[in-house]
């Protein structure tokens, strides 16, 4: 059993289906993350759509960090917390004109691009305003590529970074992302070796950057986060330090999974166990609709009970709605003697789970009846 007493204790008290979250997980997380990649606070951008809880935002203003958005609405939330608005990065590269103006209004001035297209709206609705590129790079290896939907081909990246100079934007930097919970050693060698070109090349061509952004893809989704983190950081610290020392530029990063899903476990309820077809199906009391939709797209949970005090066998566990596809996993092995009324504790839970219901920012549209 991998739940230590504290998490036993917590989850023993709830009354499901519930999501219980470390505070003191999330700090260990930054402060590991900032001493095995040298990163300073104010270097983290802590991406909002991975989970906008009141009290995460809280704890990451005050550890100092930066805010990554993509949508007006996650700016809105933020100003009205009293965020300044220095430390927010509108980073979608493809933006309604009324968004960049509506952000624009509220003092944000920094914003991700990745097309001719974008850096006009922006010069038109936030003029003067600070940009950054996001370049396309290789995601072999992701568990989900961000690839294709975003992004500026590299051999284009220089011609981007002139337009938007003509524009009286401040091209200040780039950006790119590996793709989500990635432990691809080679993709990350391959996606750093490349920006160091290109950053080599828009040095020859006297294009000045400030700044580059990393962006996320540390593992954290199963496995060991800490064990993957330190061995991607003995791949990628080499270019660190050549981007902060040979380039002279700020470095920053968008770490969202890896600073709190493992710090979220949802702790559901037995509510049936049937025999159907010679395997045994236990339905709980939340299904994946719930959060969990991204089953769907082949992510995998960690399941397990909070007792386990008989031999274990595989068994189905699926939600509670009328469903066929409200399936957490059809095989994880379980204790033999689970019941009704009994506890299971899904994991990791704190990343992308509560936030799924206003994904990024964006609601569902509103109903009219007519």
């Amino acid at each position: 059993m991998s739940l230590s007493n504290s998490w036993v204790k917590h989850i023993s008290e709830q009354i499901t289906p519930a999501i219980l979250v470390s505070k003191e997980q999330i700090e260990y997380n930054i402060s590991y993350f900032q001493s095995t990649l040298g990163f300073k606070n104010h270097e983290i951008f802590y991406p909002v759509k991975v989970n906008h809880n009141p009290i995460f935002i809280e704890l990451m203003e005050k550890r100092g960090l930066g805010f990554e958005v993509g949508a007006i609405s996650e700016c809105e939330m933020l100003i009205n917390r009293g965020i300044d608005p220095s430390r927010i990065r509108y980073g979608n590269p493809v933006k309604a004109k009324e968004s960049i103006q509506k952000a624009h209004q509220l003092g944000i001035s920094c914003f991700g691009a990745d097309s001719l297209n974008e850096l006009e709206k922006i010069a038109v609705f936030a003029p003067k305003s600070s940009v950054y590129i996001r370049v396309s790079v290789n995601n072999s290896g992701a568990e989900w590529a961000l690839t294709q939907k975003f992004g500026c081909p590299i051999p284009l990246v220089q011609s981007l970074f002139e337009f938007g100079k003509k524009l009286g934007l401040k091209m200040f930097g780039l950006s790119f992302h590996v793709g989500w919970n990635n432990n691809h050693i080679e993709t990350w060698h391959h996606v750093f070796t490349q920006i160091s070109g290109l950053c080599y090349q828009l040095k020859s061509q006297n294009i000045q950057l400030n700044s580059i952004n990393i962006g996320g893809g540390f593992p954290a989704h199963l496995g060991n986060q800490y064990e993957n983190l330190t061995r991607i950081s003995k791949e990628i610290l080499p270019f660190l330090t050549r981007f902060r020392e040979d380039f002279n530029l700020e470095v920053v990063a968008e770490p969202g999974s890896f600073l709190v899903a493992n710090a979220g476990k949802m702790v559901v309820r037995v509510i049936e166990r049937l025999k159907r077809d010679n395997r045994d199906w236990v339905y709980v009391d939340s299904g994946i609709f719930q959060g969990f939709s991204w089953i769907m797209g082949g992510l995998q949970y960690q399941i397990e009970a909070v007792c386990t005090d008989s031999p274990i066998i595989p068994m189905v566990v699926c939600g509670p709605t009328c469903d066929t596809h409200d399936v957490f996993s059809y095989e994880v092995l379980l204790p033999s003697n689970l019941s009704v009324g009994d506890l299971l504790v899904i994991s990791p839970a704190g990343a992308y789970i509560s936030s799924s219901k206003n994904y990024n920012g964006f609601s569902f549209p509103n109903e009219v009846v007519y």
